[in-house]
């Protein structure tokens, strides 16, 4: 995933992305070459006798193209804070949903969280009995750094 940071006059950015590196003439030369090359390889086992690849080899085409569905349905997807003068607004976006919240950046408290249980630490923004998580598509160290960006930027203010 990638963070970028931007800095104006007025305001501080960070923008989450998710990596996009196929396009989609890349995501569909991968499933035609993929395809063409497991359907041989299944039909010359099909012709000496071993005709069970066969299904195999569709179910892999098949798991192949809906996961490259589901990653080319979340090329949109974004995660956007800004710090302005008076405010912490953050969207999101997920899909065709876009959220926006805002908050008073001096109430706004951060909190790096662990579940137990769970791998994957959550970057939480609270403030007035709303809670929303940020950085959901960063790696744990990201997750580390944004935090620690966040409190020196919201302590700034």
């Amino acid at each position: 995933m990638s963070l970028i940071a931007a800095q104006t006059l007025g305001e501080r950015m960070w923008l989450v992305r998710p990596n996009d590196s196929l396009s989609e003439s890349g995501r569909r030369h991968l499933f035609i070459g993929t395809a063409v090359v497991s359907s041989l390889i299944a039909l010359a086992f099909a012709f000496f006798g071993a005709w069970p690849v066969v299904p195999f080899a569709g179910l892999e085409l098949a798991v192949l193209w809906w996961a490259l569905r589901k990653t080319a349905a979340s090329i949109g997807d974004f995660e956007k804070i800004t710090l302005a003068s008076g405010y912490l607004t953050v969207e999101i976006r997920r899909g065709s949903r876009l959220q926006r919240h805002e908050f008073q950046p001096y109430w706004a408290r951060l909190q790096l969280v662990r579940p137990s249980g769970q791998h994957r630490s959550r970057l939480l923004i609270r403030s007035h009995g709303k809670e929303i998580e940020v950085g959901s598509l960063l790696t744990d160290e990201q997750k580390k750094s944004l935090a620690a960006e966040l409190k020196k930027n919201l302590g700034a203010l």
